[in-house]
């Protein structure tokens, strides 16, 4: 059975350490399908597409990402943490 495609807002931060600069503003959202959860309640996902790509910001999405509960979207380092590097208003 195929997994239904998912949306979710995607606004990256302008600067991932200083959080308190803000977001940018991007008017597309992210298409993706929800391959799993990690042992910290993270939605697991895989990047599709974006919904609306002539209105997206020129950014460089990740493949697979993460979601928290929180409104967060994550990346994990080659170090094993979890890195927060945009955030979202569907959860």
């Amino acid at each position: 059975m195929a997994q239904r495609k998912k949306h979710t807002s995607f606004y990256p931060w302008i600067d991932a350490k200083d959080h308190s600069l803000g977001f940018k503003m991007n008017f597309s959202m992210v298409t993706y399908i929800e391959v799993g959860r990690t042992v910290e309640g993270f939605k697991q996902a895989e990047f599709v597409g974006l919904k609306n790509p002539e209105l997206a910001l020129d950014y460089d999405y990740p493949q697979s990402f993460y979601l928290s509960t929180e409104g967060m979207i994550l990346i994990k380092t080659l170090q094993g943490q979890f890195q927060v590097i945009a955030k979202t208003d569907n959860c």
